[in-house]
């Protein structure tokens, strides 16, 4: 078992998925809990609110937009909100990113993320047959941004302060 210093998200959201549910032990430095809410999407809920500013950055840095007009900001890729911050009526509320995935079997998928997934290459809607390497690297670039900004809020303060 990894400690927190070494365990990523992607560790989590993979375990996650491999036995359903919720998780609050063994979670990355910042990390309170990571949770699936829908087949589509997971909920981590970090130890303080999202900076938003920082989430901005980074998604800009890696070729996502950001949006936040009079809702909570959400990232954007190409049309297709990949992830946003929590808002007033989610549980954790500003302390809540949610991840919206494609799922591994098409069966469930619902219709919004089955236009997603036809967008996108992952799935092809005459056969149903889904392309696993754009699967990974479409749901591994969303984890890669989450990750990302894990890391440069929680962990990079921790090791700069030998914590």
């Amino acid at each position: 078992m990894k400690d927190e210093s070494t365990r990523t998200l992607l560790d989590v959201i993979s375990g996650l998925f491999e036995d359903g549910g919720s998780l609050s032990q063994d979670l990355p430095l910042g990390v309170e809990k990571v949770e699936k809410i829908t087949l589509d999407s997971i909920r981590i809920n970090f130890s303080d609110e999202v900076d938003c500013e920082l989430l901005t950055r980074i998604a800009e840095d890696e070729g996502y937009i950001v949006k936040s007009e009079s809702v909570a900001p959400r990232v954007i890729d190409k049309g297709t909100i990949v992830a946003r911050v929590g808002s007033r009526s989610d549980p954790g509320r500003r302390r809540d990113l949610f991840l919206y995935l494609i799922p591994s079997d098409e069966e469930r998928m619902s219709m919004y993320r089955r236009v997603v997934a036809a967008r996108k290459g992952v799935l092809d809607i005459e056969t149903g047959r889904i392309d696993y390497e754009r699967f990974y690297q479409y749901n591994l670039r969303i984890i890669r941004l989450m990750e990302r900004y894990r890391k440069e809020k929680y962990q990079n303060i921790a090791e700069r302060l030998n914590l």
